[in-house]
């Protein structure tokens, strides 16, 4: 939910509440359960759509997470076995093919963890049952594979996550629209009684009043540092390309993306961009080149964070 939408939902509660406290006042008022009903139902709505995009986000994080700590863990005990029959064995290629260390993969972008750890398996599947003495078995295969598997199941589509939670903001929004629409109505009706139930009239008004709720108006932050040392990089130049579902200018286009360097702590911030999908590219020198892609939505902050590892 945007800052606005936040400040109007406590609102609300508070206006439910006191309707709560002061039922005796307002129950005899024409009507009046019909759009309470509304109104608390309307609240519900939004309740349940913003803890259901809460969810989503943190719930898969969280998720991912353990499928990708898991796939590291089976494909680095895999990679120090291969390693051991590649150098009794002679075969530098398969040396060469298969030098990653656990922080190498943990270090390692989605998408590149993917193409490491699969090629450890079609590594080790080439060299069964030649490795079975070494510890890889067509057991142990099956439990990587079906790692490599979950992970990369669990990787969300940019695409895929904007639908989804645009169809979430519509709900939010129409409920929003409909706890509006009731809770004018319950207002005129409180209009009958103004004068006879002062005290009551000037405390629904009180609750009734939207306070802002204070948040910061950035869009993106992170940092930027060293794949290998962890040190923060300043200076590094990020690159901001929309890939055709921005509504704005200020994001650019791939011709003419919006750039940002990083400050001295190697951090950064970005106070807008409009919603869309992006392309970002990170660029210092002395380090390769990196790319990824983000979802950037309307009134949320988007956290991304690089490792640039050394030419």
């Amino acid at each position: 939910m945007t800052s606005r939408q936040e400040s109007k939902l406590s609102m609300y509660l508070a206006v439910r509440d006191y309707l709560a406290q002061n039922s005796s006042i307002v129950s005899l008022l024409p009507d009046f359960p019909v759009y309470l009903t509304a109104f608390q139902d309307a609240i519900s709505l939004i309740q349940t759509y913003s803890e259901q995009q809460m969810f989503m986000k943190n719930g898969h994080s969280s998720g991912k997470q353990r499928l990708k700590s898991r796939l590291v863990s089976l494909a680095a005990d895999a990679a120090r076995k291969l390693q051991a029959y590649a150098r009794i064995s002679s075969n530098a290629t398969l040396m060469d093919d298969t030098k990653f260390t656990e922080s190498d993969l943990k270090l390692a972008t989605d998408h590149e963890l993917h193409d490491q750890t699969r090629g450890i398996y079609e590594r080790a599947q080439s060299n069964l049952p030649s490795i079975i003495p070494y510890g890889i078995t067509v057991e142990t295969q099956g439990f990587l594979l079906n790692a490599i598997n979950e992970f990369v199941a669990s990787i969300p589509s940019p695409r895929l996550a904007i639908t989804v939670k645009k169809l979430d903001t519509r709900q939010i929004s129409i409920g929003f629209a409909a706890a509006d629409n009731a809770l004018d109505t319950i207002e005129s009706l409180i209009d009958i009684i103004r004068i006879s139930q002062s005290n009551f009239y000037l405390g629904f008004k009180s609750v009734r009043k939207l306070v802002q709720t204070s948040r910061t108006s950035l869009a993106v932050k992170g940092f930027v540092t060293d794949a290998s040392t962890g040190i923060p990089i300043p200076g590094a130049l990020l690159s901001f390309a929309t890939n055709g579902n921005g509504s704005g200018s200020k994001a650019g286009t791939t011709a003419q993306p919006f750039s940002k360097k990083t400050a001295s702590k190697g951090g950064y911030n970005i106070k807008s961009l409009p919603a869309g999908l992006y392309t970002v590219s990170i660029v210092k020198s002395g380090f390769q080149e990196q790319t990824a892609s983000i979802a950037i939505s309307d009134g949320e902050l988007t956290t991304l964070d690089i490792r640039l590892s050394r030419n």
